[in-house]
């Protein structure tokens, strides 16, 4: 004999996902308190960024300067708006500080600092190759890739995630 249907049950629209496991919120609720906290302090990014642009020469002529773009994981593909400013590290030659901000739907995670030890090539192109740990706790973060005047063009990897870069100029 087979069972009959009973009624289809009622579904809150926020619950169309399936619930998460407890190793997924032991992830998530760090990374979402430490978004949400970030996202609301006030800060200095947006201006900088914003007095970066301006600044750009047209055509850029180095590497340095404002960056925008897309990340995107080849592990789960999310992805996600990214910007970055480059500039030599102050008193340190040969370093420079990646200063990044990114985003994941409508959350925009912090305003952090990746100094890289590289220096321009013959070309004038700059060479990234470089780890750092994240900020919250989140692991071990290593870039690779090739900035130019015009293109940032990187792979990252991470115990748990691995992807692409690609940032072009602000117009």
């Amino acid at each position: 004999m087979i069972p009959k249907a009973g009624p289809i049950p009622r579904r809150s629209p926020l619950s169309i996902a399936p619930p998460l496991t407890p190793t997924a919120m032991k992830l998530l609720v760090p990374l979402f308190a430490t978004a949400a906290l970030t996202s609301c302090v006030p800060g200095t990014y947006h201006r900088d960024f914003k007095r970066d642009t301006a600044g750009l020469p047209d055509p850029p002529v180095s590497p340095e300067g404002p960056w925008i773009g897309r990340w995107k994981s080849k592990a789960n593909g999310h992805e996600g708006p990214l910007w970055c400013m480059v500039h030599p590290t102050p008193g340190q030659p040969g370093h420079y500080d990646f200063r990044y901000r990114a985003g994941w739907g409508a959350l925009k995670f912090g305003d952090y600092v990746h100094p890289v030890e590289t220096a321009p090539a013959a070309d004038g192109s700059l060479p990234l190759d470089s780890a750092m740990e994240l900020p919250g706790g989140f692991g071990t973060y290593r870039v690779k890739g090739k900035l130019t005047a015009d293109a940032f063009d990187a792979t990252y990897s991470s115990a748990n995630d691995r992807g692409t870069m690609t940032l072009r100029r602000p117009r």
